[in-house]
C-alpha cells in the first residue's frame, strides 16, 4: 500500500484552512456575545461582553437605548461580516487544488471575499464616526474600529483575485492549444 507524502505547499494549506477555521470560530462566538450580552442588557445592568467599556455602554444605554442599540447592531454586524470572510477563506482553501489551481469558482469566491472586506471597512468608517458623534453622550468609548487595514486587504485580494481570472484565461489557451 502507497502512502501519498503531502508537498509543502499541501502542509502550507492545510495549517492555513485550520488557522482560517479557528479565526472563523472567534469571530462566530464573539458574534454572539454581542448578542447574548445585548439582550441579557434586558434585564441586567452589567454588559457581559467587554467589562473595560462596561461603564460606557451602561451609561449609553440608560441615555439612549436607541444609541446603544445602534452601537451594538454595529458590532454585532462587524463580528459576522468577519466571521463570514474567515468561512469564505476556508471554503476556498478547499477548492484550490494543487494540480490545477486556477479555477473561475476561486476567482469568484476571492472577488466575494474583497466586496465583503470592502464593505466591513465601510462599516468600521461608518462607526468609528458614529462613536465620534456620540462623543460625551457615551462618556469615552475606545473606537478601537481600525479602518485602514481592511480597504488594503479589500483591495489586495480583488488584485489577487484578477491575477487568478488571467490563470484562468491562460489556463483554458493552453488546454485548447494541446
Amino acid at each position: 500500500m502507497e502512502m501519498k507524502v503531502n508537498t509543502r505547499t499541501e502542509q502550507i494549506l492545510t495549517v492555513l484552512k485550520i488557522l482560517a477555521w479557528v479565526a472563523f470560530f472567534g469571530f462566530a462566538v464573539s458574534a454572539v456575545l454581542f448578542l447574548s450580552s445585548y439582550i441579557s442588557g434586558f434585564w441586567n445592568s452589567i454588559n457581559i461582553f467587554d467589562i473595560k467599556e462596561a461603564p460606557n455602554l451602561l451609561q449609553l444605554r440608560q441615555e439612549n437605548f436607541g444609541l446603544y442599540t445602534i452601537l451594538m447592531a454595529f458590532s454585532l454586524i462587524m463580528a459576522l461580516l468577519k466571521a463570514i470572510v474567515w468561512w469564505m477563506v476556508a471554503k476556498i482553501i478547499d477548492k484550490i487544488k494543487i494540480d490545477n489551481p486556477f479555477s473561475m469558482e476561486v476567482v469568484h469566491q476571492l472577488e466575494y471575499i474583497s466586496y465583503s472586506l470592502f464593505t466591513i471597512w465601510v462599516l468600521s468608517v461608518t462607526g468609528g464616526g458614529f462613536i465620534a458623534w456620540l462623543g460625551d453622550k457615551a462618556g469615552h468609548l475606545n473606537d478601537s474600529w481600525n479602518k485602514g487595514p481592511f480597504l488594503f486587504m479589500a483591495g489586495l485580494v480583488f488584485v489577487i483575485s484578477q491575477i487568478f481570472k488571467r490563470g484562468v484565461e491562460i489556463q483554458s489557451e493552453n488546454d485548447l492549444t494541446v
